[in-house]
């Protein structure tokens, strides 16, 4: 294996010396050849019967999509419980000047043509579109010398400190090679495995994957992929690499995503090698499947308590000033397992200890118009507020108007985006923090960015959410197998955990959750 992947490495160093692009593209595609996954497999867990019926808590993307993936097998008598009046959770679009503009979730990748675009397509919500990467901005002023950067520009200046050379090929010749024993060594560890989740890692690779992200990349020596992490990870709300465990950027940043990001540092990035937004936003998908599927949402719930008994799950949700019982034969929670654990009487200890360590930051979507504002394309990352962990610093900035210009992934139609600032300009602004920040608090921040450090004028927020977003466990706890510990408790006392808590806070991520609850679900009542 070894000397395979020292061939691999020369291949695409010879390739990139003498300018074959296409032969960079064979070696890097050579990568997704199918390895056997490795790893302890997933137990056979209890599941719901046919005949039983099925309480779903929530009426985000995980609760609606395991609705529809238990009736497409044959369930019938399935409830979900939704405590707002939508359905879509963080699946949240604002139709403004005759565009969906996301104010939660928005890209997909490679990946997600094995999951959400044939979801999306079969329900009448698939149209996606392919958009430029992300340009940086090296710091909050407008007025600084170089502060606009392209993405090549970001990435590879940084990379320069490995190589100390200005040469852009050598650079990302550095880069790519980096890529490819990223790509080798994540299958050397886990092998090619269905889904999100890989088989429960041997003990030695726990070891080697121990502590924060960028603690693994320091002893792999691939220091050279931060510049790429701080875009895929960090500017995506995915913890700073110096915090986050290193098994979160594994789980996210696979081979295929790997494969893309080195593409489109390529500029040769195709279907499905890309990134994308859908043109209508993800919350139609969502809608659609309830629609389409008459699923029964019972909107605006608020559940008081939930008790397991011997052979069914009792649900205690207030009516006015009364609370209602409702019975349930199996049970689904997907929201946060800190609510969960708020919510349940008869909390076990072994769900206390698993689910009492996770926690969420706090990722806050804006909707903002402004004029006048100095541009670097319509899709933005701000690296000083990144670098600096600033509380509540606007990191990202989208503007799907300029996605959906027919030019925008050429240099002429970025420079006439660029140019017409005098314009009005909707986007979605975020900004990321560590603690729940009030609205007027983070308005101020988002403010004076714009105005002082960009020139904006005419500034108008006209919506604003603050998600808590990607629960996780501490480098420690992850080092402890919490994800495979969770998933040995799944059917027991009725309740299946899913959702971004147990999972990933991705699309992909908890739809794939579902999907190995139901392959690993025993089949002898249905």
């Amino acid at each position: 294996m070894l000397m395979f992947a020292i061939f691999l490495l020369h291949l695409l160093h010879t390739a990139l010396c003498q300018g074959s692009t296409e032969q960079a593209i064979k070696t890097l595609m050579s990568l997704l050849q199918p390895k056997e996954a490795r790893g302890d497999p997933f137990p056979t867990i209890p599941g719901p019967a046919q005949y039983e019926q099925v309480c779903i808590v929530g009426a985000g993307p995980a609760g609606i999509h395991m609705a529809q993936s238990l009736k497409k097998i044959g369930f019938t008598n399935i409830t979900i419980y939704e405590k707002t009046n939508r359905v879509g959770g963080k699946s949240y679009d604002i139709k403004y000047r005759g565009i969906e503009h996301p104010q939660g979730t928005i890209f997909a990748e490679a990946n997600y043509f094995d999951n959400l675009i044939p979801l999306a397509q079969e329900y009448g919500a698939g149209d996606y579109v392919k958009i430029p990467t992300a340009n940086v901005w090296r710091t909050n002023s407008a007025q600084d010398e170089n502060i606009k950067l392209r993405t090549s520009q970001f990435i590879l200046g940084r990379v320069a400190q490995f190589t100390n050379s200005t040469n852009p090929k050598a650079n990302l010749g550095f880069l790519l090679q980096t890529v490819i024993r990223y790509v080798k060594l994540h299958k050397q560890m886990f092998g090619d495995y269905e889904g999100d989740l890989m088989l429960r890692p041997k003990e030695d690779v726990m070891f080697r994957i121990r502590g924060t992200f960028m603690e693994y990349l320091t002893r792999e020596k691939m220091l050279a992929l931060v510049p790429v992490f701080k875009l895929s990870n960090e500017l995506q709300g995915y913890g700073h690499l110096d915090e986050v465990s290193a098994l979160y950027g594994l789980i996210w940043n696979n081979p295929k995503l790997m494969i893309t990001l080195a593409l489109r540092a390529l500029k040769q990035d195709k279907e499905p090698f890309s990134v994308y937004v859908l043109r209508d936003g993800f919350e139609k998908l969502w809608k659609n499947i309830v629609q389409k599927e008459n699923l029964d949402v019972r909107f605006n719930t608020d559940i008081y308590s939930i008790t397991r008994l011997k052979n069914r799950v009792a649900l205690k949700i207030w009516k006015g000033s009364f609370l209602k019982n409702e019975q349930c034969d199996f049970m689904i929670w997907t929201p946060s397992m800190a609510n969960l654990l708020r919510t349940l009487t008869d909390t076990r200890h072994e769900e206390y200890n698993l689910f009492k360590g996770l926690k969420p930051e706090f990722f806050t979507a804006n909707l903002v118009d402004m004029r006048n504002s100095v541009r670097n394309g319509p899709y933005s990352a701000f690296m000083h507020n990144l670098d600096m962990k600033v509380e509540g610093g606007v990191t990202g900035e989208v503007n799907m108007m300029g996605f959906l210009t027919t030019d925008i992934g050429t240099p002429e139609g970025i420079a006439e985006y660029n140019a017409n600032n005098s314009e009005l300009k909707t986007s979605y602004v975020l900004q990321l923090g560590k603690e729940f920040q009030d609205e007027k608090t983070l308005n101020q921040i988002l403010q004076d960015h714009y105005t002082k450090g960009f020139n904006a004028t005419d500034l108008e927020i006209l919506n604003t959410i603050t998600w808590p977003y990607f629960p996780r466990w501490s480098p420690e706890e992850t080092g402890q197998a919490r994800h495979w510990q969770v998933f040995n408790m799944q059917g027991k006392q009725k309740v299946w955990y899913a959702g971004s808590s147990v999972s990933f806070e991705s699309i992909r991520g908890v739809m794939e959750y579902n999907n190995l609850l139901l392959r690993k679900m025993n089949k002898i009542n249905y």
